[in-house]
């Protein structure tokens, strides 16, 4: 009976060491794969440690340069990279990408500068309507400097000049939204004459004519030298009269003359007008009076004391030109009468801001000119990973404005001052905080792996000791039992 009992428990402790052996290997292996698992965490985390990021420079503090991540919004937004440098975004066809608000307001107004800007809360209107005076001049030079462009300045052939508004609205249909002008002329159809005329706060004017000093020839053919004028019946022929009460000092450049006061005086400049019994009107200043006499006839009586019947005409004041620079001269003196002569309720909702003014018209321009597109996920313009993918795959491409061409220039990713790849930070701080987190989840893993390591193998020890003992007894009970036999 003893026998048997040994050998049972022989085999239970022989399971039981197999058993401890068993789970020994398993956590020899569980312990493996945590060094292989801490190897590949280790192994992402000095790639973090080297993971970067395009940034655009944005500004500095002091000396410290300060940057932003490289997004579309961060490039092409208004005053968001240094030195107010503009940056355009275009994709692989050459189109400008915008924002769907940039692209309805492109779109609704049919390439109309100022109300393109309306839409978007600004005015190139950088006049103070309610300043009578200051208003009227400013948008009379800035009117004078677009027909000056386009060759219909105060000084062409007709005369015409914006100083004379017949202004109504911008909407009014007759004129197909354009604001307009009058253009007039003065007629004295006994003296057989017809003169364009001019307008400022005066009233209506003529020019006088500029007195010279010169040599002309005479029916004979004999050189005269003295100081000439040009009639209205002779302008733009070569005939002059000459003025025989004027003299001109060849030495001091100055003439001499008697003026309406009989007063003699000497001037640089001096103008004159035929008067209605033929003899000339002199005058230091250019422009000629003509006041209201009759109003029921329309009838005006000039300095000179010709009387002529004035005649109007409303002109619409439609885009004459072909550059960019007489587009932009047109649309500013556009934007300004139309904030002057609408009431201010129109323009509430707009404010100048040169540089908004400007950041836009050079989008607008460049779509006028490119075209332009949208995306329909606008929240991709905030992301730094998308936009660096879209540029380095080709489907979009970057320029700026250059001051000095007044166009946009390409630029790239890799060549521009403004942009830099610097070290992900945010990156590296969350990769260092997920490295600690899972290297000391491995550590307690390892270190409960150690104890249960510890205690199979006491256990291993003990139950070897024991088994022994158990293996020892068989052997001397069989070696007893042999002995008897043989007895």
């Amino acid at each position: 009976m003893g026998m048997a009992a040994s050998q049972a428990r022989l085999l239970s402790m022989t399971a039981r060491l197999s058993n401890n052996e068993f789970e020994q290997q398993s956590i020899a292996y569980s312990k493996q794969r945590l060094a292989e698992n801490s190897e590949r965490i280790n192994d992402a985390y000095l790639d973090a440690l080297n993971k970067t990021k395009y940034q655009v420079l944005t500004g500095y503090n002091g000396t410290e340069a300060c940057y932003a991540d490289l997004t579309f919004n961060q490039l092409t937004g208004p005053g968001s990279v240094a030195l107010g440098k503009q940056y355009l975004v275009k994709d692989n066809k050459g189109k400008v990408l915008v924002s769907q608000k940039i692209a309805e307001a492109f779109k609704k107004n049919n390439g109309d500068l100022n109300k393109f800007l309306r839409d978007l809360g600004y005015t190139q209107a950088n006049i103070d309507i309610s300043k009578y005076s200051t208003s009227e001049n400013a948008i009379h030079e800035a009117w004078d400097r677009y027909l000056n462009s386009v060759g219909l300045s105060i000084d062409n052939a007709n005369g015409q000049h914006v100083l004379g508004f017949g202004y109504a609205s911008f909407e009014n249909e007759a004129f197909g939204g354009y604001p307009t002008y009058n253009t007039a002329y003065a007629a004295n159809n006994e003296l057989g004459v017809s003169l364009s005329l001019l307008k400022d706060s005066s009233g209506y004017y003529t020019n006088r004519q500029t007195v010279e000093a010169r040599q002309y020839p005479d029916a004979e053919g004999n050189l005269i030298t003295g100081v000439f004028y040009q009639t209205a019946a002779q302008e733009g022929t070569d005939n002059y009269t000459q003025l025989l009460d004027v003299s001109y000092n060849v030495a001091t450049g100055k003439y001499t003359y008697t003026n309406i006061d009989k007063e003699e005086v000497e001037t640089d400049v001096l103008y004159a007008s035929e008067g209605p019994d033929g003899s000339a009107v002199l005058s230091e200043d250019p422009k000629n009076y003509l006041t209201l006499v009759n109003a029921e006839k329309n009838q005006y009586k000039s300095e000179s004391g010709v009387t002529y019947t004035v005649t109007e005409a409303i002109k619409a004041l439609n885009f004459e030109g072909t550059t960019q620079a007489q587009r932009e001269l047109y649309d500013y003196a556009t934007a300004i009468t139309e904030a002057y002569y609408n009431s201010a309720a129109d323009h509430s909702n707009t404010e100048y801001d040169a540089g908004m003014v400007n950041y836009y018209k050079n989008i607008f321009n460049e779509m006028r000119t490119c075209g332009y597109t949208t995306i329909e996920d606008e929240t991709k313009f905030k992301e730094n990973d998308w936009f660096v993918k879209q540029l380095k795959a080709g489907a979009l491409t970057l320029s700026y404005f250059s001051a000095v061409d007044k166009s946009f220039v390409g630029t790239t990713l890799y060549d521009d001052e403004s942009i830099t790849e610097k070290e992900d930070k945010a990156a590296i701080a969350i990769a260092e905080q997920e490295y600690n987190a899972a290297m000391d989840k491995i550590e307690n893993q390892d270190k409960q792996f150690d104890l249960q390591l510890n205690k199979l193998e006491a256990e291993h020890n003990s139950l070897q000791t024991e088994y022994d003992a158990v293996k020892g007894i068989i052997s001397k009970n069989i070696e007893k039992s042999y002995n008897i036999f043989n007895a």
